[in-house]
């Protein structure tokens, strides 16, 4: 079975030797077959080879580059198949009723998240509102700067997005129409999974490495995806019962939207965590 592989040292280079991706940073050297993988998410990359990118493309594996400010990626899945899903995505008349259900499904997820932890959280308010306000409530919690809260959160969120832009090309979207998020589909799936994902890695991190954590550091950055990877491969159940790994439902939940646009008779539902 085909996986992710998160990749996080400072300067490395990204190669090809036959048919596989070779990372090779100072002395370590590690060599990844194309055919185990499915995305390659890389922090501190310095250069990628034409011919890396061609096997990428040969194999379908996407490529997400982490940058200072922003995720920039590639795929060679363009969506030459699926250009009726696209221009359905484009001009549905539903927009409305989508966005209202990805919104209803992130206040669920901070619900179930708050609730695990036994604080009572009310999403009161516009997206913007009740995200601040979960953040300052997680921020109490936890103990720690709220600065510090959101400066991790942004560096892990890139993983979990690179997922979803990785689970939406798949499914024979365009990443680059959302409907809450205008103009990235990725940041609408990264708004329903964040609760689950990345905010429950800062309460397994915990307040004291959290407080000393050094995010320009890149021994700092691989601690805390070893937290985020392990979240992401647990099985999780949703409210229709359904269990399996957190990385299997984002791709569910990419091919959950585009039979719906395709088929609006089945109706749309975002993953939402099961509360107990």
């Amino acid at each position: 079975m085909r996986r992710s592989y998160w990749i996080a040292y400072n300067g490395f280079n990204l190669g090809r030797r036959s048919r596989r991706f070779v990372v090779e940073a100072g002395d370590r050297r590690r060599e990844i077959a194309s055919l185990t993988a499915y995305l390659l998410v890389l922090d501190g990359c310095r250069r990628i080879s034409t011919s890396a990118l061609s096997l990428a493309s040969e194999d379908n594996v996407t490529i997400a580059l982490i940058l200072k400010d922003r995720m920039v990626w590639f795929t060679g899945m363009l969506q030459r198949k699926h250009v009726e899903l696209i221009l359905t995505q484009y001009s549905t008349l539903r927009a409305k009723e989508i966005a209202s259900c990805i919104r209803e499904a992130f206040n669920h997820n901070l619900y179930a998240f708050f609730s695990r932890l036994n604080l009572p959280f009310e999403a009161e308010g516009g997206l913007g509102k009740v995200r601040v306000n979960a953040l300052k409530l997680l921020s109490r919690y936890l103990r720690v700067d709220l600065s510090l809260i959101e400066s991790v959160i942004q560096y892990l969120s890139y993983f979990i997005e690179a997922e979803c832009l990785d689970a939406v090309v798949r499914a024979g979207l365009t990443p680059h129409i959302g409907f809450v998020n205008k103009r990235s589909l990725t940041r609408d799936f990264l708004l329903v999974f964040e609760p689950s994902t990345v905010w429950r890695c800062l309460v397994e991190v915990g307040s004291d490495i959290l407080s000393s954590i050094d995010l320009g550091s890149y021994e700092g950055r691989r601690l805390l995806l070893k937290y985020l990877r392990s979240i992401v491969e647990r099985s999780v159940e949703d409210t229709d019962g359904r269990r399996m790994p957190l990385f299997k439902h984002i791709k569910a939940a990419a091919k959950g939207l585009a039979s719906y646009l395709m088929n609006p008779a089945g109706g749309f539902i975002p993953f939402k965590e099961a509360v107990y």
